[in-house]
């Protein structure tokens, strides 16, 4: 039998499908996706197979069953979790997860461990219910997800929920609900007659993992009914052939623009679920709106309940957050193209900073289109709040040449302060997705890639690449923050006297020297700290130091590191026998891997206690820097 679609739009602002088979609503829940379901499908393929467990450590309170919403079918529920020892003046990022299953099985408490893991790194995740095709057809589904998230702008002050800082995360069919909630923000035939509609529904950031964009297109894999009939046709009430229509209409990709946030698409290795990827990318890129692609290749579709991928999904998530809610706000702020192809603004980066008004207030967000720039930039202090945006990390490059003994076009000698690719004296500066590199040569001695002195700036998802002396922290009253960063060099290649926080970097040693040097202030507590960080190194090397002092006090600290087998077991060097080291505040805690042994420390470095470890808090760190607030 054909059936026909209509949309009729109502007072209330719902939509309504004529014609929808009800033949799957059964008013009972498919009780087939369960988490022992998919440890039996995928044990034998992935032999390590671990499924995560609740930690139950007492630091996250959980407020269960809450009615957010009565539909005709039923009272819905959510589940709240919170950390214990959130201050309550904070207000909070909140994550609202949807589980998957089809849009027919399933249940809103599979991810406990998830939710919990996310709730220790100082979130509140809300797990609500939504209707299943067992009672209810497409939108109601939607409509639940909108009341889920007006819900949690309701009871913002009771949560200490940041309203602007709403995340809408799923998996599978909850990703596709996820991703189709946050394109189609703003529109009120999505929002169905929900309560609380006093309150907005639209989602701060979309975290899409492994949920489809699109059902009409060529990698989709939904819809075959030739054996069974499909998990979208229960849930659209039609199969694809009978209301193609409805089927795109359904589809996120089909209301990605203007208004879609910022969006991670967190993917296993099996493509037909990331079917309309790459277009609905596509349309973000048009609007300049953030969007990142994370794709564990060898993972089945469910790995975000197991390990070996449960704490790398914890990371990447954490990481997507902290990257979204850190970067600036672009609507309302002057932007700049740079594109080396002619088809933006400029074609070189500092014609762009020199168009920057002298004492500018106006945030600024410089887009710079994939290429390798050539160019000795400077960025000077009366030109703040600057944003740089590029392309793609491997492909966005800014590389000059200088090192110590060069001779510049004036005829002056370079020494390390005027060796720099790059020098940022700018406050609220900004970096994301960008080469940063002095290509000086391994024998050129000191050759600096970024000189960086403005206060509160923030390098994210950046790499820093040369040798001796690369990432150059030049001001001892600047906080500088440093996410998901790639670090390499040879010698004191992290250096300075700023305050800088590193979290979840990648510090690469390329000889047997030194990793920082710090000069650090006896008047500031806090010089350099690197949290959970990874240090690695060529295998040949194994003498590799954690820093030296290039002054006294000098301030170092590694948080729960991964400390590979190219750094010595003594940890630090004392720079040649100086008096540095006697001043020195060298300490680590809990560092972890193939040269972490406490015992062969030298005595004059700290293993901190967790009481101590605890004031090492990223906000206190960088003085209440209201911009690093989750």
């Amino acid at each position: 039998m054909k059936y026909f679609f209509i949309i009729v739009c109502l007072a209330a602002g719902a939509i309504q499908c004529a014609g929808q088979s009800r033949a799957g609503i059964t008013g009972k829940r498919d009780s087939s996706y369960t988490i022992a379901s998919e440890y039996s499908k995928h044990a034998k393929a992935y032999p390590n197979l671990k499924i995560a467990e609740r930690k139950q450590a007492g630091t996250i309170y959980s407020d269960l069953d809450i009615v957010y919403a009565r539909t005709p079918e039923r009272n819905l529920k959510l589940d709240v979790y919170l950390p214990v020892d959130a201050p309550p003046q904070m207000k909070r990022t909140t994550l609202i997860f949807l589980h998957g299953g089809g849009w027919r099985s399933g249940d809103h408490k599979m991810h406990y461990p998830l939710l919990e893991a996310l709730a220790e790194k100082g979130y509140i995740c809300i797990a609500p219910e939504y209707r299943l095709s067992t009672e209810a057809l497409f939108p109601a589904a939607v409509y639940d997800v909108k009341t889920a998230i007006r819900w949690a702008r309701k009871y913002a002050t009771t949560y200490h929920i940041d309203t602007n800082k709403i995340v809408l995360a799923g998996h599978s069919s909850g990703g596709e609900l996820a991703a189709f909630a946050g394109a189609t923000n703003g529109n009120p035939l999505y929002e169905g007659k929900g309560e609380y509609t006093n309150f907005s529904s639209d989602a701060n950031a979309v975290i899409d993992i492994d949920g489809t964009l699109a059902f009409i297109h060529p990698e989709s894999g939904e819809g075959d009914d030739s054996k069974k009939t499909s998990a979208a046709t229960w849930w659209f009430g039609y199969s694809k052939t009978e209301n193609p229509t409805l089927w795109k209409e359904a589809a996120p990709l089909t209301h990605a623009g203007a208004n879609t946030p910022p969006v991670c698409f967190l993917n296993s290795g099996v493509a037909r679920m990331h079917a309309g990827r790459e277009n609905f990318r596509a349309i973000l890129n048009q609007y300049f709106i953030y969007q990142e692609v994370i794709t564990f290749e060898n993972a089945p579709h469910s790995f975000l309940f197991f390990h070996p991928w449960f704490d790398s999904t914890v990371q990447v998530m954490d990481g997507f957050l902290r990257k979204i809610f850190l970067a600036p706000n672009t609507k309302g702020t002057k932007r700049i193209i740079v594109a080396q192809d002619g088809s933006g603004d400029f074609t070189r980066i500092q014609d762009a900073f020199n168009s920057i008004p002298y004492r500018n207030q106006q945030p600024v967000v410089i887009f710079i289109k994939a290429g390798v720039y050539r160019e000795k930039l400077f960025l000077d202090s009366t030109k703040d709040h600057v944003c740089l945006m590029g392309a793609d990390k491997y492909n966005t490059i800014l590389t000059w040449d200088d090192h110590t003994g060069k001779l510049s076009p004036n005829g002056d000698t370079i020494n390390t302060r005027t060796s720099w690719s790059v020098k940022i004296k700018a406050a609220q500066f900004r970096a994301y997705n960008i080469t940063f590199r002095n290509e000086a040569g391994f024998t050129a001695g000191q050759a600096v890639a970024v000189e960086s002195s403005g206060d509160r700036a923030l390098f994210s998802n950046c790499r820093f690449t040369g040798h001796q002396d690369v990432l150059f922290l030049n001001n001892e009253q600047s906080r500088q923050y440093f996410q998901d960063c790639y670090i390499e060099g040879t010698t004191d290649f992290i250096f300075g006297s700023s305050t800088a926080w590193f979290d979840h970097c990648d510090i690469y040693s390329k000889k047997n020297s030194h990793v920082t040097a710090a000069s650090t202030p006896a008047t500031n507590k806090w010089g350099f700290v690197f949290n959970e960080c990874t240090l690695r190194g060529d295998t040949s090397l194994h003498n590799v130091s954690l820093g030296r002092p290039w002054r006294p006090y000098a301030a170092v600290t590694y948080l729960q590191c991964n400390i590979g087998a190219h750094i010595k077991p003594e940890g630090w060097s004392n720079w040649n026998n100086t008096d540095n080291y006697k001043t020195t505040r060298y300490a680590e805690y809990k560092s972890y891997g193939p040269s972490a042994d406490p015992s062969k420390r030298v005595v004059w470095s700290k293993q901190l206690t967790e009481t101590e470890a605890k004031e090492y808090n990223r906000e206190f760190y960088l003085a209440n820097w209201n911009s690093n607030k989750k």
